[in-house]
């Protein structure tokens, strides 16, 4: 009746083998988070970028300005801005093209791992009929 299994280091064995795996989960959910969070910010300021530039200016730099006053700031300091008008003689009679492209820092190394490097690179586009 007192033989009794040890099973001591079952415990320490099964959060070995799991705690692998959930580490990479987690790690997985922050850095998604993350670079959804970077995306949506850029596709926002590509789309203001584009309502300013129909409303108020033609000027690319007034455009750029206000781009990156309403980025969030490690967006704002780093992204790359390109700005075309369809009709260059008068911008007034045609489209415009805001294009906003940065590379974003992976926070945990696991998923850099994946993703072969330590930024990933998010872009946005939008166009709309200059009014």
């Amino acid at each position: 009746k007192k033989k009794m299994k040890k099973e001591d280091g079952q415990a320490i064995v099964e959060l070995a083998i799991s705690l692998p795996i959930l580490i990479m989960i987690l790690c997985a959910i922050i850095d998604f988070g993350w670079l959804f969070m970077n995306q949506n910010s850029i596709d926002y300021a590509s789309r203001e970028g584009a309502r300013y530039a129909i409303v108020h200016s033609s000027s690319k730099s007034a455009i750029e300005a206000h781009i990156r006053a309403i980025a969030p700031e490690n967006i704002a300091t780093t992204a790359e801005i390109n700005i075309t008008f369809t009709n260059v003689s008068n911008p007034r009679l045609g489209d415009v093209v805001i294009e906003i492209s940065d590379d974003v820092a992976i926070l945990t190394p696991i998923v850099g791992v994946f993703v072969q490097g330590e930024t990933m690179n998010l872009s946005s586009s939008c166009t709309m009929k200059v009014e």
